[in-house]
């Protein structure tokens, strides 16, 4: 399936494939609002090689192989890699693993140029045209802007799934994953303009997604890995979060920026910056500042929207063909 219209928006996703990644990516794959112009995959939930494994066969699963994966960032700019094996299973998609040996995912052909790089070529190739979409650590993205290529002028939008402000966080207590990841590139990209908006905790945590919930799926073999998928993903939050259910961070950040805006219901700019500290409590915290240009910041999600626009756009995708 091809998803592409003459007036769709031109669109990067930066992923750290894990579970709520694999569900962006189905959606935006999928999305004729989208011309999902390529993926560029970096070191966060799992090893890089996972994530660009698990890249490659999300996008097969819905039929679009044509869109280029880039392979980036192996580990931070600076700090030694953690990884989220006990949220998202041992290889990023929880009680599914897409290995090469399922003959129905085919394989992938990946480009040659590296994530910071391939994002340079299109900004400069097209400059203010392009949208990022960054779901998880902005190692590639600041790679680039330390490399020199000016982000902040060269892209139509910056969007990142990071951070929180007022929500208690989901890695240390004022940090969220992504931003305690590779604080130093949350900084670099802050701090050059990079980002124009952020979707934190405090927006993504407004809707809790029920195994119940995707029981309206089709009986389809892609809707029976993304069931295998969340349920490991819900499991470790009944016992970490003490709730019944999964909080999808990466697809509520899609379709709440680029998708159905309608459904972000209160927003606010900030100037911000990201501490870098040595602390590993402090570290990753985004920080109100002064001199920088605001980022806004979705801060409330009309959880019910949500919650309906998600489930019926993923019906759609799990329905798609294989190619």
């Amino acid at each position: 399936m091809n998803a592409q219209a003459g007036d769709a928006l031109p669109l990067i996703m930066d992923v750290d494939t894990g579970i709520d990644d694999m569900i962006a990516l189905l959606i935006a794959a999928t999305a004729p609002e989208l011309n999902l112009r390529g993926v560029t995959c970096v070191a966060g939930n799992v090893e890089i090689q996972h994530v660009a494994r698990n890249t490659g066969k999300v996008l097969r699963m819905v039929g679009r192989g044509d869109v280029p994966v880039s392979i980036g960032a192996s580990r931070p700019l600076q700090r030694r890699l953690r990884t989220a094996q006990d949220t998202h299973g041992p290889t990023g998609t929880g009680y599914v693993e897409l290995r090469g040996e399922d003959r129905r995912l085919g394989t992938t052909e990946y480009t040659a140029i590296p994530a910071s790089r391939y994002i340079a070529a299109h900004i400069n190739r097209h400059p203010g045209e392009m949208t990022v979409l960054a779901l998880g650590p902005l190692t590639n993205l600041a790679s680039a802007a330390l490399n020199g290529t000016d982000l902040a002028t060269g892209l139509r939008d910056c969007i990142w799934m990071g951070g929180t402000l007022e929500e208690r966080g989901n890695t240390t207590e004022t940090g969220e994953w992504n931003a305690c990841v590779d604080p130093e590139a949350v900084e670099a990209c802050l701090s050059r303009g990079v980002l124009r908006r952020i979707f934190p905790l405090d927006a993504t945590q407004d809707v809790i997604f029920t195994m119940a919930d995707l029981e309206a799926l089709p009986e389809t073999y892609l809707a029976g890995v993304v069931r295998d998928a969340i349920r490991f993903y819900v499991g470790f939050h009944q016992k970490v979060d003490h709730i019944d259910g999964a909080y999808l961070h990466d697809p509520v950040a899609l379709i709440g920026s680029l998708l159905r805006p309608d459904l972000v219901t209160d927003s606010v700019a900030l100037p911000l910056a990201c501490d870098t500290s040595a602390d590993p409590a402090r570290a990753g915290s985004l920080l109100r500042t002064d001199g920088r240009a605001p980022v806004s910041a979705a801060v409330a999600i009309d959880a019910d929207g949500m919650k309906a626009e998600l489930l019926g756009r993923l019906a759609r995708a799990v329905s798609a063909e294989h190619s």
